[in-house]
């Protein structure tokens, strides 16, 4: 596994992972319980990418307006 790989994981393992059920109780709220597993998803690839670009200085804050963001995106089609 090339270095930037294995710091990525080690990184979302730390600052991502954790908030995972809090993720999934927020979109409860928001979303219906099928698309959930799909929105999680697509928070994390979205995040992910994010990081890519620039330092995060708040992953979660950033996950959870990136999942509110994709299911507004998911609601519109």
């Amino acid at each position: 596994m090339p270095l930037q790989d294995l710091e990525t994981a080690q990184w979302f393992q730390k600052e991502v992972q954790p908030h995972e059920l809090s993720l999934r109780s927020y979109l409860h709220g928001i979303a219906a319980r099928a698309d959930i597993d799909d929105l999680v998803q697509e928070s994390y690839r979205r995040l992910l990418r994010a990081r890519d670009a620039e330092h995060l200085r708040s992953p979660r804050g950033l996950l959870f307006a990136t999942a509110r963001n994709a299911a507004r995106d998911l609601f519109r089609r």
